[in-house]
């Protein structure tokens, strides 16, 4: 087994995802009153490789946002892209081919290899909205 591998499981919500232009949702209820809880927004700026600047759905800019307060985001249109956030294809684009939500994983083709199908846990990609450069 490849050394990238070791502890991926317990030790990636550790790790750091955050990208510009994936779309996420806020999962902290005490933010604002809850007012943005279980929302979905876009990462506009990664200020640092654990707090990012936002964009909600209507436009209002939220500042000074930590990676604990967002979840990665599974699109459901199999049209939509995807990013892949953990791992050593981190920051590769692609298309979800096939979802196990029972076994919460996907299989994933990226852009750059038309061959090789990827299994990856949901937790490793998230819905990218940004620019695709073919």
């Amino acid at each position: 087994r490849s050394s990238d591998l070791v502890g991926s499981s317990s030790s990636s919500r550790a790790t750091h995802w955050l990208q510009r232009d994936l779309r996420v949702r806020f999962v902290d209820k005490q933010y604002k009153g809850g007012k943005y809880y279980n929302s979905k927004m876009r990462i506009e700026d990664v200020l640092s490789p654990e707090v990012c600047m936002c964009r909600t759905e209507d436009g209002r800019i939220l500042e000074g946002i930590s990676q604990s307060m967002l979840e990665t985001l599974i699109p459901k249109s199999e049209e939509d892209f995807i990013m892949v956030v953990l791992g050593s294809n981190r920051g590769q684009v692609g298309r979800i081919i096939r979802k196990d939500k029972k076994k919460s994983r996907a299989q994933v083709q990226l852009l750059r290899d038309e061959v090789n199908v990827l299994e990856l846990d949901f937790d490793s990609i998230c819905h990218y909205v940004g620019e695709i450069q073919n």
